[in-house]
């Protein structure tokens, strides 16, 4: 059974494969297998425990919904208001969480969904989250982190531009600059980022530390492997617009192999979203509803799932292994992350775009394997940590159970007269 089966199977997807030459049906399967379908529950869940996470330690955290800010020459204005005053001053509210820039386009996109899950956060921990702090907040409550939420980091612009209409602001500057002491310093949640788009996003001025769920794996990732060369061929030819060997991958030639149920990005190939020339897109306008319903279903612990992961790291005796369908799920994860930290690099990211596990679930297994001694300071497998992986590649030998022996029945086989009669 192939990943993503019943995402593959549904109507909607066999009507978008049915347009392809049948010389190029399997490769567009190939595409769509390799995509993380994510659940509106999931994306959910692990963004708030993400979240929860990272919040561990001092100081009030200022939760922002990441979205599209006005713009002067592609200049972001400012988040905060500043006093008018010879020496500037960041006074009023914060920023609103979903606003349309453009008055002819009041579409809400993944903000909304962010906008409510920081809602929920702030209302169950008030203690610890303040819900889009503006400079008068940000001083009462003494919010010493700033941090921005979104569900997928592409490109990495948009969060760039956010942090940056922050950093505009001379007040910010200012509490970044004491952030060691009693100043505020800058994070980003994503559910998913590019490895592209999380260098950018670092790279800004305010040094953010960036968390994950986990990484978007982009046809860049197999741009030296003959299956990228056939995924990207496949983009270009039937991109429905101008076969631009660059933007038929999506904005910026990203390349993104995510869908959300709540929309696709714009960095995803366009002939996903987009139409023309008579091509009909699998999710029309980014919209995913056709069918994610079937996202549900896709997870990353099933053997299916696991077994194309490991063979992807050329872990074929591991992948055919019986061992796998009996074991526990912890002990998959376990398993899963050696497997990927027997050759380099080994960067909690690079595990995640190999395994398909969240960054959570990776540090919670690296945290096993060093108390087992299966790794060492620098995530390099031990003779232990060998010898776990070659005993998980064979079976272990099935002893055939014992054969019950037939009951016997006791009967006496003859009769005799008593030798004296009881009195």
């Amino acid at each position: 059974m192939p990943k993503n089966s019943k995402f593959l199977s549904s109507d909607t997807t066999l009507a978008w494969l049915g347009q392809f030459d049948a010389a190029d049906q399997l490769t567009a399967v190939d595409l769509l297998e390799s995509m993380q379908l994510v659940s509106r529950d999931k994306f959910n869940d692990r963004l708030r425990e993400l979240i929860l996470a990272r919040s561990r330690g001092d100081g009030l955290i200022g939760l922002y919904a990441e979205r599209e800010l006005n713009h002067r020459r592609g200049v972001p204005h400012r988040l905060f208001k500043e006093s008018a005053r010879k020496v500037k001053r960041a006074e009023g509210s914060g920023p609103q969480p979903v606003r349309p820039t453009k008055a002819y386009d009041p579409d809400v996109g993944s903000e909304g969904i962010v906008a409510q899950l920081i809602s929920e956060l702030c209302r169950e921990f008030p203690e610890k989250f303040v819900s889009h702090p503006g400079p008068d907040n940000i001083r009462k409550r003494r919010v010493r982190r700033f941090m921005l939420v979104t569900d997928f980091i592409g490109s990495g612009n948009r969060a760039y531009r956010y942090i940056q209409a922050a950093w505009l602001v001379r007040s910010v500057r200012s509490w970044w600059s004491a952030r060691k002491t009693v100043g505020m310093r800058f994070e980003v949640a994503a559910y998913a980022a590019t490895e592209s788009g999380q260098r950018r996003v670092q790279r800004h001025p305010s040094l953010p530390d960036v968390h994950i769920v986990r990484r978007c794996d982009t046809l860049s990732d197999y741009s030296m492997w003959q299956r990228g060369l056939k995924l990207r061929e496949l983009c270009v030819r039937y991109d429905p617009l101008n076969h631009d060997r660059i933007e038929s991958l999506g904005y910026g030639g990203t390349g993104a192999l995510i869908a959300f149920a709540h929309g696709a990005p714009n960095n995803s190939p366009r002939i996903l979203h987009t139409g023309g020339r008579g091509w009909i897109p699998l999710f029309p306008k980014r919209i995913t509803s056709g069918t994610r319903e079937t996202f549900a279903s896709a997870s990353e612990l099933d053997d299916e799932t696991i077994r194309s992961r490991l063979l992807d790291m050329r872990q074929t005796k591991l992948a055919v292994s019986p061992w796998l369908s009996n074991a526990k799920p912890y002990a998959r994860r376990s398993l899963m992350v050696l497997a990927a930290l027997s050759r380099p690099p080994r960067d909690s990211e690079t595990i995640s775009r190999r395994t398909g596990l969240t960054i959570l679930d990776i540090e919670k297994a690296l945290i096993t394997a060093v108390a087992h001694y299966w790794i060492d300071d620098a995530r390099r497998l031990t003779d232990q940590g060998h010898a776990e992986l070659d005993n998980a590649k064979y079976e272990a030998p099935e002893l055939e159970p014992l054969s019950e022996p037939p009951e016997i029945l006791y009967y006496p086989k003859s009769l005799r007269a008593p030798s004296k009669v009881s009195s």
